[in-house]
C-alpha cells in the first residue's frame, strides 16, 4: 500500500491503482478534528466519540472525493458473516429503513456505481474484492468470527449467484489489520476454527507458545489463503504489511487503545 499522491492520510493498494473504473481508499488516523484517544481521523460511528466529530471527519473524507456522504455505505458491524447486496432498490430506501437494513451486515456487494462500499476497523481486518468483467465489487469487514464463518466464501459465493462472478477476475485487497505476533486468542476461538475445518497444525497461521500456552492468529494471511483457496489467483492479491496494533501513529487499535478506540474506513467504488 502506498500514500494517496493527493491526500497523504489516504492509503491506496497498488493493485487497484491499475484499475481506471475503480476509486478506493484506507483511512488512517490522520486529518480529522477528534480528539484525545479518538484524535483525529475517527470514522467510527460505534465509538465513545463525540458523533459531531465523526459526521465531520467522514464529510472531510466525501469532499475528497466531491461527492456526498450519502454515497458512502457504511454498515452496521456486528462481527458476522452477513452479506448484504447494494442494489438500486436498497438505494431508493429513505435513510431510517436504510440504515435498519444495514444492521448486522459486514460484507456488502453491489454492480452500482457512483457509491462506496465501506467497512470501519481496528485490528479487523478490511479486504476490498473488484471483478472486472462483471463489473462488482464488495467490501468485507473479517474479525476471526466473520472469518471462522467464512464470510470471504460467502461474499464470492454471492458474486457468483447474483452476478456470475468467476474468482479468476477478482482482484482483492487485504488492508492493515493486527498482526500474527500481537493477536492473541483463547483457546475456545481456536477451537472454533477447528471445528470449521482450518487446519491449525500450520504454524505460519495459527502458532501456540509452548512456554506460555497462548495462541496467536494471524488474521491476514488466513484471509488470504481464504481467497486463494476460492480460486483468486495470489497475483491478484495485494496484502497490506501495516499492522494496526503496531503503527499507533497511522492507526487505531482495539487492542491497543481498548474500548476507547477510534475506526478507520476502507472503501471502493466504480465510477464508470
Amino acid at each position: 500500500m502506498t500514500p494517496h499522491p493527493q491526500y497523504d492520510n489516504l492509503l491506496l493498494f497498488d493493485l487497484f491503482e491499475k484499475e481506471e473504473n475503480i476509486v478506493h481508499f484506507t483511512t488512517t488516523r490522520e486529518g480529522g478534528v477528534s480528539h484525545g484517544a479518538f484524535s483525529s481521523f475517527n470514522m467510527g460511528n460505534f465509538s465513545d466519540d463525540n458523533p459531531l466529530y465523526i459526521r465531520e471527519n467522514r464529510e472531510i473524507l466525501a469532499r475528497m472525493f466531491y461527492m456526498d456522504i450519502s454515497r458512502f455505505i457504511v454498515p452496521h458491524q456486528t462481527h458476522g458473516a452477513n452479506v448484504l447486496t447494494i442494489d438500486r432498490e436498497f438505494l431508493a430506501l429513505d435513510s431510517a429503513t436504510a440504515i435498519e437494513t444495514l444492521y448486522g451486515v459486514d460484507a456488502t456487494i453491489s454492480a452500482e456505481k457512483g457509491i462506496f462500499l465501506c467497512v470501519t476497523t481496528a485490528d479487523c481486518v478490511p479486504i476490498i474484492l473488484y471483478d472486472s468483467q462483471k463489473e462488482v465489487i464488495s467490501a468485507i469487514h473479517a474479525g476471526w468470527r466473520g472469518t471462522v464463518g467464512r464470510i470471504v466464501e460467502k461474499t464470492i459465493d454471492r458474486m457468483k449467484q447474483q452476478f456470475g462472478s468467476s474468482p479468476i477476475d477478482i482482484t482483492a485487497g487485504i488492508g492493515p489489520a493486527i498482526d500474527m505476533s500481537h493477536y492473541e486468542v483463547g483457546e475456545d476461538v481456536t477451537r472454533r476454527f477447528q471445528e470449521e475445518g482450518f487446519d491449525l497444525s500450520d504454524t505460519t497461521l495459527f502458532l501456540k507458545k509452548m512456554a506460555s500456552s497462548k495462541f496467536y492468529l494471524d488474521l491476514k494471511e488466513i484471509n488470504k489463503r481464504e481467497l486463494m483457496r476460492l480460486g483468486i489467483p495470489e497475483s491478484h492479491i495485494e496484502k497490506s504489511a501495516f499492522c494496526t496494533f503496531e503503527k499507533e501513529d497511522l492507526f487505531f487499535s482495539a487492542r491497543r487503545q481498548t474500548v476507547h478506540s477510534g475506526r478507520m474506513l476502507t472503501g471502493i467504488m466504480m465510477n464508470r
